[in-house]
């Protein structure tokens, strides 16, 4: 039995969620449907949800029956309402009105399982089994890991896209959703500096990023927080957080009010610390302005980490624009015989498919180092 007169291509969405998954999905099911007149399948929760699908199967000739005849009875919309159907046909309605909305609505999760070779056995298996000929994983490195090690485990085409807030992939300029969380974040700053100027306060927001802290320095550039500390400067002693503290002192002696302090999740202390980086900062900073002779003793600091308020929101233009453009790269590639397995990478401002396992683009650094440079200059007074 034949699902489809075309042979369909599948997506998911894996690990954290990243405004632009949306804007991808539309894109993608809509360049399949009008362009190519290839049918597009969207797997619910990611790895997990394909998973499902094939413990359900398992390879079990009926079951395989029933789940084609649930594919094609409930497309669309019908398909997405039922929790409990894993593998949708998508149509036009079904991508209607998701560009701007952030999350995915396919749903995402993590799947421990997937690292065991014969859980991604069963899963080939049944893509094979729905004449399912490529796969587009939407995800981060773990996700983009789990799409590598099919591509090297069958002969299905495999497309991974980057997509997470951290842009913590260094071999694309972008990942999709970071342009949306650095406007988020922005858009927090502005809301604390009303409440730092008027009180005169140091405010410490801890930024996501992981061990990159991209996504820190960007929003304080055009923030013009007045500080940001990223993992890439190393562990923060205690001297170095009193040196911190005392740049900030110096800078209210010559006439500023307020500061705000952006600080990355994944910065490290020495010794090593269990609470969050912004809370420790804090306790530092307050030691520092409250000493004997101190001249802003009642000077207050106060932290606030902003945490998943940066995956969501309103997806940027930025970020349906770079989505539209990583699917019309996919579908170049999968509908190229010559064309390989890869990744979806904007690199020079030109989007290009990549290796899996492509060396780093090695400007990525060069130009953090110079953004960082840039970002003192800005904000020293």
């Amino acid at each position: 039995m034949n699902l489809f007169p075309e042979s369909p291509v599948a997506v998911l969405c894996s690990g954290g969620d990243a405004p632009g998954m949306n804007a991808f999905l539309r894109a993608i099911v809509r360049l399949g449907l009008n362009r190519h007149k290839v049918p597009v399948l969207g797997i619910r929760d990611g790895y997990r949800g394909l998973v499902r699908a094939a413990k359900m199967v398992n390879g079990d000739a009926e079951e395989l029956v029933r789940l084609k005849q649930e594919i094609t009875a409930q497309p669309g919309n019908r398909g997405l309402i039922d929790a409990q159907q894993f593998i949708i046909q998508m149509d036009h309605a079904s991508v209607s009105g998701i560009m701007g909305k952030g999350g995915t609505i396919l749903g995402s999760a993590r799947c421990l399982d997937f690292h065991k070779p014969e859980v991604r056995r069963s899963a080939i298996q049944l893509l094979e089994s729905l004449g399912v000929k490529a796969l587009v994983v939407v995800g981060g490195d773990g996700s983009l890991t789990g799409a590598r090690l099919l591509a090297e485990e069958s002969s299905l085409r495999i497309i991974g896209v980057p997509a997470t807030i951290d842009n913590d992939l260094q071999f694309t300029e972008m990942a999709l959703g970071v342009d949306t969380a650095v406007h988020t974040l922005v858009w927090a700053v502005d809301h604390f500096i009303d409440t730092a100027r008027s009180h005169r306060r140091v405010m410490v927001l801890e930024t996501m990023g992981r061990e990159s802290g991209d996504l820190a320095r960007m929003a304080a550039l055009a923030s013009g927080a007045e500080m940001v500390i990223t993992p890439e400067s190393g562990p923060l002693t205690e001297k170095s957080m009193r040196a911190y503290a005392e740049e900030i002192e110096g800078a209210m002696t010559r006439g500023r009010g307020h500061a705000i302090v952006l600080i990355a999740e994944g910065v490290t202390f020495d010794p090593p610390q269990t609470r969050n980086g912004a809370y420790v900062l804090r306790d530092v900073f307050q030691k520092y302005f409250q000493r004997e002779g101190a001249p802003f003793q009642d000077l207050e600091v106060r932290p606030s980490v902003l945490g998943h308020l940066q995956r969501g929101g309103h997806t940027t233009p930025g970020d349906c624009i770079l989505a539209a453009r990583f699917a019309e790269e996919a579908w170049r590639s999968i509908l190229d015989s010559n064309s390989k397995n890869g990744i979806t990478a904007l690199q020079y401002n030109k989007v290009q498919i990549v290796p899996f396992g492509c060396p780093d683009l090695p400007e990525r650094a060069v130009h953090s180092q110079a953004m960082d440079q840039l970002h003192d200059d800005l904000s020293s007074w």
